[in-house]
């Protein structure tokens, strides 16, 4: 996550100012400073977010892919 905003912050500053955007997080035991960093992050960015980030811990079951799928489709709802 850190390399790609690295990558991209000074470019799309003022590019993608407002955008929507939903996210996910995992971690094997917390997702406490990646949630914090993303916060940040695209809040500098002046990103909007359309549903609250979501944060998964431990090995990726079924259920939580079936709320990846719902952030996705609500992100996509959005844009539409």
């Amino acid at each position: 996550m850190k390399h790609f905003f690295d990558t991209i912050y000074y470019p799309c500053l003022d590019a993608t100012r407002g955008r929507p955007f939903g996210a996910y997080v995992h971690g094997n035991l917390g997702t406490e400073g990646a949630l914090k960093a993303l916060r940040d992050i695209t809040a500098g960015l002046q990103w909007r977010p359309v549903v609250e980030t979501l944060s998964l811990t431990g090995a990726p079951d079924s259920a939580a892919r079936q709320r990846c799928w719902e952030l996705g489709a609500t992100v996509a709802a959005t844009l539409m």
